[in-house]
């Protein structure tokens, strides 16, 4: 006895299939074109469902968790069924036409042809069943397009094309099935062609959903040409030039990412400019680089030591790596230095062996160092913002430390700040950081910015906003 197709490897049950025989035949096909669309299906989910993205599908996900039970419960133990069900009842009904067309007795060629038509009947069932399944499993793939995991349409789109095209198979070998009878059997030929038409018309409308979902991802993509045309922009007129305006290059890629944001950030759209300055995700998104922090990150010295390094790129393998060994501010301003090389240098692979937070100076620094830095600068800290927030604080242009702004430092005299802070620096850290003025309490400068507080202590100094 022939031991279970199913039980069969992929590649038996595909030469099974292209072998030339009618076992296991086109019913087989589409029942098992049925169930691969249902395990993709159930696949995306589960995906779904996964801890780390439950909370972005918590309106729909007892919905598709139903679904899922549909389909793993009823629907593929269904089609498994269906799918050796068909190869054994064909079988029987090839076998019959066989044995009638060998037949010479013309009485008993004439009960073998009956036989043939009876099992036929049967035969033709089976394929009515696949096709309910399948139009239901369509029906499925529909709202898990619609409301599964973004990034698994494409198995939600294949699963859904697979059940319409069994569904399409079983329509057409209904149709050319129920060409084996006469007129004597005008009236069961009738009732399976009105289920057959109706399969049809099911089928039709199914197929337009599933143009409908295609157009959607066309146009998912057609909307992110800009991005990707603008980007691409950008790269031609600010990488490995000879000079380069590094603010200009900040300031004209804040204003595509702010016209884009909506393609950017698919959640928690940006609603101000503050909220764009995210150094991480424009390297994800935008250039398409693999971006990870590391608790623990060095490169290895010419005298085989290992150097903890606060950030690194690799332009070649696309991936900029910022260890966790420094402050989030810190971390933050790396990644942004990162980006900044990623904008406008060629390099292999460039690490900085010092935190990049403004804080630290070398005595000898490569040009593209110091570009990524104030690019950094200039991207977490933007001149217009920076200006718009102290004023919004300080309510003054320019804060001379003088006997009124040192009252409005909670009624302080300027001999004590002087005492306290005793160079412009100090001063400028205090500014920074300061979280009352004037009566009102307010986020610091450097936790509005998320930026450490020397990094705004000489983001302030750069822009003329204070004098000791």
């Amino acid at each position: 006895m022939e031991s279970d197709l199913l039980d069969k490897t992929v590649r038996e049950l595909m030469y099974k299939f292209g072998a030339g025989n009618h076992k296991p035949g086109s019913g087989s096909a589409a029942a098992f074109q049925g169930m691969v669309s249902a395990k993709l299906i159930s696949t995306v989910i589960s995906l779904t469902a996964e801890e780390k993205r439950r909370h972005i599908y918590a309106n729909d996900i007892f919905e598709l968790l139903d679904i899922q039970k549909q389909i793993d419960s009823r629907i593929y133990p269904s089609l498994e069924d269906l799918f050796l069900f068909d190869s054994e009842q064909f079988d029987k009904t090839i076998k019959l036409r066989k044995a009638r067309d060998n037949e010479k007795n013309e009485i008993k060629k004439n009960h073998l042809r009956l036989e043939a038509l009876k099992e036929l009947k049967i035969s033709i069932s089976i394929p009515f069943q696949i096709a309910s399944n399948c139009k239901e499993l369509a029906e499925y793939a529909e709202i898990v397009f619609d409301k599964g995991f973004k990034s698994a349409r494409g198995d939600s789109q294949v699963g859904l094309n697979g059940a319409i095209s069994a569904l399409s198979g079983c329509v057409s070998i209904i149709r050319l099935n129920v060409l084996s009878f006469n007129s004597d059997e005008y009236n069961y030929t009738r009732s399976v062609v009105k289920k057959v038409d109706q399969l049809d018309f099911e089928h039709q409308k199914l197929s337009k959903v599933a143009n409908s979902k295609i157009e959607i991802l066309k146009n998912e993509f057609n909307e992110k040409i800009p991005l990707f045309v603008g980007i691409n922009e950008i790269l031609k007129k600010y990488r490995n030039k000879n000079y380069i305006d590094v603010e200009e290059c900040t300031r004209e890629l804040q204003n595509f990412i702010w016209k884009n944001r909506k393609l950017i950030w698919k959640n928690n759209i940006p609603t101000n400019y503050l909220q764009i300055l995210h150094p991480d995700i424009i390297l994800k998104r935008v250039l398409g680089y693999d971006y990870f922090s590391s608790s623990d990150y060095g490169v290895l010295t010419e005298d085989n030591e290992i150097n903890e390094v606060a950030g690194l790129i690799d332009q070649k393998n696309k991936l900029v790596v910022v260890s966790r060994k420094y402050s989030r501010e810190v971390q933050r301003f790396t990644a942004s230095h990162e980006l900044g090389h990623a904008l406008m240098h060629i390099q292999t692979i460039m690490h900085r062996d010092i935190p990049a937070d403004c804080s630290q100076h070398r005595k000898t620094r490569s040009n593209t160092e110091i570009q990524a830095d104030k690019f950094a600068t200039n991207f977490l800290m933007p001149k217009k913002l920076v200006i718009m927030e102290f004023e919004k604080i300080f309510k003054t242009k320019f804060l001379q430390l003088n006997d009124d702004t040192a009252f409005k430092f909670r009624g302080r005299r300027v001999v004590e700040i002087k005492k306290e802070y005793k160079n412009l620096r100090e001063f400028s850290r205090m500014v920074a950081s300061t979280e009352f003025f004037d009566s009102g309490e307010h986020t610091s400068l450097s936790n509005l910015f998320k930026v450490s507080i020397e990094a705004m202590a000489i983001r302030l100094e750069e822009l003329n906003l204070l004098k000791y």
